[in-house]
């Protein structure tokens, strides 16, 4: 009998409570669910998926309101030993919500969270834990705590460019989103016909047609103007004066989260004053070929930390580079005026960064350059897929892939590197898919799909997730 801790907290309020009950219906009836919500509202709507005394909801809100007073700096400095979380200033910039925030809440914040994990795990003897990839203190936390008293993280994360990224996942249980049982020595993994096959198969097909993940149908829209801008001061007042839940300090994430109320008008008119600083690519220049990342995100305040400012990431590529090589540098499409203008004023002070069009092909841009650079991005991805030349800064799913050149330290180092580069024959990239693709779980955990919760979907994730159970508890 397994207890299975779930966050319930938008967007897993549906699909968490639906897995749970599949768990329960198809392979463990005896199996108990504890569920985290972030406030009282949210508690509610659990309840309401079940019946009485069915599963546990621990209100997070509540457990801090209730506490406050007791998470104290000294109480801080405790849980850093306790949890061999030092230094603890690491974990606190990892979270896209404290980051905002002044000392003294994110002092009572983070030893609250602390608190709270070790108050779940040890009274309901938790042996798992169910989130999203760690993007929060809250998650990275509960990693923390349940290294020491034995609950085991996990998280669902959609495939990433293999042509199943929603139909399928991987399992992931460290804060770098890489799949766990994948193997480091995948080159001396045997593969089955059927599994290099459809490696090959994959391969083939990017590289003529290099289409875009399925994911990113979900994003890249250029801002508009929308008849709904005009009544968002509405939104604001409502979210301000009348939301108690935004002035719920124990609710976090939710916390002052009427703020964000009027950024669509921000990043619209923003955006419309940053289209004099791109630029098209001209492609008759020898370029290294960097895509900035979306922020606030996982990928680079968990898995890329050291350049998380990617400001400096650039500085010390930049100064790094032969004198006849630029660095182009591509905003994400989806990232569209949320980043402040004063950021694309910077690359004034570099004469060989061009700033490029986020609406250039980024697979010519590519294949055209020296080399991609990247902290995580699927780009690099992309690259190694074409055999083409990839650093990487950060730590994510395909590092160690055939042809990724991981650069912990960028300055005065890429000439060293680029020098240094292999390429990867076809063969050793078929076989690196070959492993890879071996780890995909059917089941589609992309939180943007409403497919995710058909009945059929929750069956193959209820599945997957179970196997993980019985697999870790026999390790």
């Amino acid at each position: 009998m397994y207890t299975i801790c779930f966050m319930a907290r938008h967007p897993f309020n549906d699909f968490s409570p639906a897995v749970y009950k599949k768990i329960k219906e198809k392979f463990d009836s005896d199996v108990k669910g504890v569920f985290i919500t972030c406030d009282k509202k949210e508690s509610k709507y659990i309840y309401d998926k079940f019946g009485k005394d069915e599963v546990v909801v621990c209100d997070m809100s509540s457990f801090m309101n209730e506490h406050w007073d007791e998470f104290t700096l000294e109480k801080l400095a405790e849980y850093e030993k306790k949890y061999d979380a030092a230094p603890m200033w690491k974990y606190i910039y990892t979270d896209r919500f404290l980051i905002y925030r002044d000392y003294d809440y994110c002092v009572h914040t983070a030893a609250g969270l602390i608190a709270f994990w070790e108050y779940v795990f040890t009274t309901y003897k938790v042996d798992f834990f169910y989130d999203e990839v760690i993007a929060t203190f809250l998650t990275y936390a509960a990693y923390l705590v349940g290294q020491k008293t034995g609950t085991g993280y996990y998280s669902l994360m959609f495939m990433r460019a293999c042509g199943k990224d929603l139909t399928h996942h991987y399992i992931l249980n460290d804060p770098f989103e890489k799949i766990y049982n994948m193997p480091e020595n995948y080159a001396d993994i045997p593969v089955t016909e059927e599994q290099r096959a459809e490696a090959e198969a994959f391969l083939t097909k990017f590289e003529e047609k290099q289409s875009k993940p399925a994911f990113m149908q979900f994003s890249g829209k250029k801002p508009k103007w929308k008849a709904k801008f005009f009544i968002l001061p509405l939104f604001y007042i409502r979210q301000r004066f009348f939301n108690p839940h935004t002035r719920d300090k124990g609710s976090y994430i939710y916390y002052k989260a009427y703020e964000a109320t009027m950024d669509p008008i921000k990043w619209y008119f923003r955006y419309q004053k940053a289209k004099k600083y791109f630029k098209k690519a001209d492609y008759s220049k020898k370029f290294v070929y960097f895509p900035l990342h979306l922020q606030p995100e996982a990928t680079t305040i968990v898995c890329a930390q050291k350049y998380e400012k990617q400001l400096y990431f650039i500085d010390n590529l930049v100064k790094s580079l032969p004198a006849d090589t630029v660095l182009y540098v591509k905003e994400h499409y989806s990232f569209l005026g949320i980043r402040p203008n004063s950021f694309y004023e910077q690359f004034n002070q570099y004469p060989n960064v061009v700033l490029i069009d986020p609406w250039e092909d980024s697979l010519k841009l590519i294949d055209k350059s020296e080399c991609v650079a990247t902290l995580t991005g699927t780009a690099g991805q992309e690259a190694m897929l074409l055999r083409h030349p990839v650093f990487m800064s950060g730590d994510i799913v395909y590092t160690g892939a055939p042809g990724v050149m991981h650069l912990e330290e960028v300055f005065g180092n890429y000439e060293s590197a680029m020098a240094s580069y292999k390429q990867p024959s076809r063969e050793d990239i078929i076989q690196y898919l070959a492993v890879y693709m071996s780890c995909a779980r059917p089941g589609n955990t992309y939180v943007m799909s409403e497919d995710r919760l058909k009945d059929e979907n929750i069956s193959l994730v209820a599945e997957s997730m179970y196997k993980y159970f019985k697999e870790m508890k026999h390790e």
